[in-house]
C-alpha cells in the first residue's frame, strides 16, 4: 500500500487530492518541528544532567571534625576530599585528575611520623613504611610479612627492602613461574606461588607475563582473602606490593569494611599498587572502579594514599600509589609514631 497523499489512476498518472496535500503538508510541518525541538529538549536534559552531577549530595561530610579518627586520616581526609568533590560521577576526569590533585597532599604534618622510604626495582620507584624506630627493637624480635602480587620477573625492589630491613619473610605470587620462581626462591630466598590472584575464585582473563612477553590468557584465579588465610596463613600482611595487570580492582574491594578480609580477620598495614586501565581488549570500567576504590577509601577511614604518579607506557595508562593503614592498631603501632 502506498504511503504517499495521493490518488493513483490508470497509466500511473497521478492526480493531487486538495485534504490529503493538506495533510501532508501539516505532516511537513510536525516533522520540522520536531528535528528543531529534539536538539533543544536534549541540550535542557544535558544541562540537567550537568547540574545534577554537580549538585549530587555525596554520602560523606564535607570534612572531618578533629579527634574523631587517627590524626593522619584526618588531615588527608581534609585535604584529598575537596579537590575531588566536583569530579564526582566523571569517571575519566576524575581517572586523568587524580594524581595531579592529590600528589599537593602528600607532605601535611600529621605525616611526619611516618618514615616513607623507597625501594627500586627496574622501572619503578616502590614505597614502604619503615618500622618506626623507638619499637625497633622489639619489632627485631620477630618477622614480617612480605607478599608480591605479580613478580613480573623482576625481585631488584624486595631485595633492596631486604637489605633495608632483613627481618622479613617474602611470599611471592605470579601465574607464569617462567624467571619469577628462580629469582624469587634462589635469589630473594622467598617461598613462590603459581597462581593468578583475584577477588575471587574462577576462570578469568589474565595478562600474563611468560616467555615472549605479556599475552592475555584465561586463567584459573583464587581470592587473595583465601591466599592469605589459607596459603600463606597470616592474619598481618605488614607489606604488600601489588601488579596483577588488571585484577587489582576486586583485591581491593576486599579492604573495605566489612569485606572479604574482615571477615578473615585478615588486616593489611601498608601496600605499593598499581591500577591499570584498557589492559584488556574490552573496557572492565577501570575509570569508574577507580573512583568508587577512592570515595570509599575515604568512607572507610582506615586508609590513606600517599606518593601517586601518573604512568604512560605505549597505550597504557597507569595509576601507582601508596597505601597505608592508619586505623589498625598492629599496623599504627608498627609504622606510626
Amino acid at each position: 500500500m502506498s504511503r504517499t497523499p495521493y490518488i493513483f489512476l490508470d497509466g500511473d498518472s497521478r492526480l493531487s487530492s486538495r485534504p490529503a496535500t493538506k495533510y501532508f503538508i501539516s505532516l511537513l510541518v510536525l516533522i520540522g518541528f520536531f528535528f528543531i525541538a529534539v536538539p533543544f529538549f536534549q541540550e535542557s536534559k544535558a544541562e540537567t544532567n550537568r547540574d545534577y552531577v554537580e549538585e549530587v549530595a555525596l554520602p560523606l561530610p564535607a570534612y572531618i571534625e578533629p579527634g574523631s579518627v587517627s590524626p593522619p586520616f584526618e588531615a588527608f581526609y581534609n585535604c584529598v576530599r575537596p579537590k575531588l568533590a566536583p569530579l564526582v560521577g566523571s569517571y575519566d576526569e576524575f581517572w586523568f585528575s587524580f594524581v595531579n590533585l592529590t600528589k599537593e597532599c602528600d607532605d601535611l604534618e600529621a605525616y611526619r611520623g611516618i618514615d616513607l622510604r623507597a625501594a627500586v626495582n627496574r622501572d619503578e620507584v616502590k614505597h614502604v613504611a619503615y618500622p618506626r624506630k623507638v619499637v625497633e627493637s622489639l619489632v627485631m624480635s620477630e618477622d614480617l610479612t612480605m607478599v608480591t602480587f605479580g613478580i613480573g620477573q623482576d625481585v631488584s625492589a624486595e631485595l633492596a627492602l631486604k637489605e633495608m630491613y632483613p627481618r622479613f619473610e617474602f611470599y611471592g605470587v605470579d601465574p607464569s613461574s617462567y624467571i619469577n620462581q628462580n629469582i624469587f626462591e634462589k635469589d630473594l630466598g622467598g617461598k613462590y606461588f603459581e597462581y593468578a590472584i583475584s577477588g575471587h575464585e574462577g576462570m578469568q582473563n589474565t595478562r600474563v607475563n611468560r616467555k615472549g612477553g605479556y599475552r592475555e590468557e584465561v586463567t584459573k584465579t583464587i581470592g587473595a582473602d583465601v591466599f592469605f588465610a589459607e596459603i600463606v596463613q597470616k592474619k598481618k600482611i605488614d607489606v604488600l606490593w601489588m601488579d596483577v595487570e588488571g585484577h587489582e580492582y576486586p583485591i581491593l574491594n576486599q579492604l573495605h569494611h566489612n569485606g572479604a578480609l574482615d571477615k578473615r580477620g585478615v588486616v593489611i598495614c601498608q601496600m605499593h599498587v598499581e591500577m591499570h586501565k584498557d589492559n584488556f581488549k574490552e573496557s572492565q570500567g577501570e575509570t569508574k572502579k577507580f573512583h568508587d576504590f577512592v570515595w570509599k577509601v575515604l568512607e572507610d577511614r582506615r586508609y590513606i594514599m600517599l606518593k601517586p604518579v601518573f604512568v604512560r607506557f605505549k597505550s597504557k595508562r597507569y595509576i601507582r600509589t601508596f597505601i597505608l593503614n592508619v586505623a589498625d592498631k598492629e599496623c599504627t603501632d608498627l609504622f606510626l609514631i
